[in-house]
């Protein structure tokens, strides 16, 4: 291992990146390229599970990217079948932590089923050189997203003192606090008021800051992103209101209309579900202004379609999509989830304005066509009446 002596305090205080490879000679090789690197972390080098701990206890606030061989050169038959000895250690602490984890190794195909789902865990071959590694690592924190996510960071002590803030100034009176809880102490049985209080006041904190969050976007120029209107899904439900689903032996993509009390009480038997074609190309040529015009028709649904709205493009929904509410119809919910993928979940305040435009499509009941000829001949009669009238 690359001795702790070695550590400059500068980079030190920036944070360190730790390595898990079990050939000395490559940490000394990976470990002499770093030096020559702009990099701001310290790079440690470990070639042995328990140096790899100990640092990790050690050090554990200042970590900010992992990078470890699945399986060394000298791997033994459970290794090469996926279940390396640190591979736990690596679960457990990646679940602890929101760190970039690159698993460098020459044997990925072990883990082609492995963490299909999770963004920041990367895999790299080994036939690729480790500076890919490290100019990725530079990019994630150069980007301010290492800032965010890594131990200590934003999401753990800004976003934590601005929940404590957002939570505690919603009550103005102690009381309303104790109110709160009598009304579920005498709805639910003792041994479940525990976990219900937990659920309420969470639901409260969190909805608390994000509404204290999304204020400034209304007031400002601070503007979404458009990655904001979109998000994966974790609760337990099957489907939910606004998912994105695509056929899984075909291009049929459906957006979900089904009112939310419907799957929140368990109710639903069937999905509404309105059908999402490919939109045309959004020209991007012109003056600026008019780009710019034309992306904001786009964004805003100002695009004169009475029973249409534009999906927008995103790394989740990489095509888009126009929504068309006339196209729609009713799916037995087992068949549907037993055909269809789910994709990506649209923002609640998106998806409340699809269904609203939804609800207005139907409330259109519209009247009998007028002849226009004979309406234009009433209108230049009345207008000569008012004529004479006024003389």
């Amino acid at each position: 291992m690359v001795p702790h002596s070695s550590l400059k305090k500068k980079k030190m205080g920036n944070g360190i990146i730790l390595h898990l490879e079990n050939d000395k000679t490559l940490i000394e090789r990976y470990n002499n390229l770093y030096q020559q690197l702009d990099m701001e972390f310290e790079y440690i080098g470990c070639s042995t599970t328990e140096e790899f701990n100990s640092v990790i206890n050690d050090q554990e606030r200042n970590i900010k990217a992992i990078i470890f061989d699945l399986i060394g050169s000298k791997a033994t038959k459970e290794e090469l079948a996926g279940n390396p000895e640190f591979l736990t250690v690596i679960n457990e602490k990646f679940v602890k932590y929101n760190l970039p984890i690159f698993i460098y190794s020459g044997h990925l195909e072990s883990i082609d089923d492995k963490y299909t789902r999770n963004g920041t865990v990367f895999k790299v071959s080994k036939d690729d050189s480790i500076q890919d590694i490290f100019d990725k690592i530079k990019f994630l924190s150069n980007s301010g997203f290492i800032d965010v996510f890594c131990p200590g960071g934003v999401l753990e002590s800004e976003i934590k003192a601005e929940l404590n803030k957002s939570f505690t100034n919603q009550f103005s009176q102690n009381n309303q606090i104790e109110e709160v809880l009598k009304s579920i102490m005498v709805s639910e049985k003792p041994e479940n008021q525990k976990e219900r209080v937990k659920k309420v006041f969470k639901r409260i904190a969190i909805k608390t800051l994000s509404s204290d969050l999304l204020a400034p976007v209304a007031d400002s120029e601070d503007k979404v992103h458009p990655i904001e209107h979109f998000y994966k899904r974790q609760s337990k439900l099957p489907v939910w209101t606004g998912d994105i689903w695509k056929q899984k032996n075909g291009e049929e993509t459906f957006l979900i209309l089904t009112p939310r009390c419907d799957f929140a009480t368990r109710k639903a038997a069937n999905v509404m579900v309105a059908k999402i074609h490919k939109p045309k190309p959004i020209k991007l040529n012109g003056k600026p202004e008019e780009v710019e015009k034309r992306l904001r028709d786009y964004l805003t649904d100002n695009l004169q379609g009475k029973s249409t709205r534009y999906i927008p493009s995103n790394i989740f929904f990489s095509d888009g999509g126009m929504i068309d509410l006339a196209d729609h119809h009713t799916i037995d919910l087992k068949s549907f989830t037993d055909n269809f993928d789910y994709i990506i979940t649209l923002s609640d305040d998106l998806t409340n304005e699809i269904i609203g435009k939804f609800a207005y499509y139907f409330l259109r009941t519209g009247i009998t066509n007028i002849n226009e000829q004979e309406f234009e001949a009433i209108i230049k009669a009345v207008n000569s009446e008012n004529k004479d009238v006024e003389k």
